[in-house]
């Protein structure tokens, strides 16, 4: 029985790359699906690609540090209008695309984005130990 590899928000694949939490093996088949199935070849000529298959320095980190969007660890989280949580290049490439907030759809402009430095400082010092 073969298994397929969904993509979507949140799992395997995030603006057209692999999320760097996913084992190596899920990396491979994700990036093949991707290439199957993506839009890739319509982004922007200076588009760049992430295509290592590097894992992540920590694996145990804290879940209030990790990108609910792309399963990253954040290093400027920032809060949303609707108090959700992402980091600011995250936000700053939906908002290249749609400006909306996505987590609800509602209308959504970078000058509404707060930053979280209380968040921020946490995951700096769990880095730096």
């Amino acid at each position: 029985m073969q298994q397929s590899v969904a993509l979507g928000m949140g799992g395997l694949e995030i603006w057209a790359q692999p999320s760097q939490r996913l084992p190596r093996h899920l990396k491979e088949r994700a990036w093949l699906e991707i290439r199957q199935h993506s839009r890739i070849s319509q982004a922007p000529h200076n588009a760049q690609f992430n295509t290592s298959f590097a894992e992540p320095a920590e694996t145990n980190c804290p879940p209030e540090f990790i990108d609910s969007i792309t399963q990253n660890i954040m290093s400027d989280p920032v809060i949303l209008p609707s108090q959700n949580i992402c980091d600011r290049s995250t936000i700053v490439r939906h908002l290249a695309e749609r400006a909306t907030d996505p987590f609800t759809g509602l209308p959504l402009a970078i000058e509404q984005v707060k930053p979280n430095l209380a968040l921020q400082l946490r995951i700096r010092n769990w880095q730096q130990k």
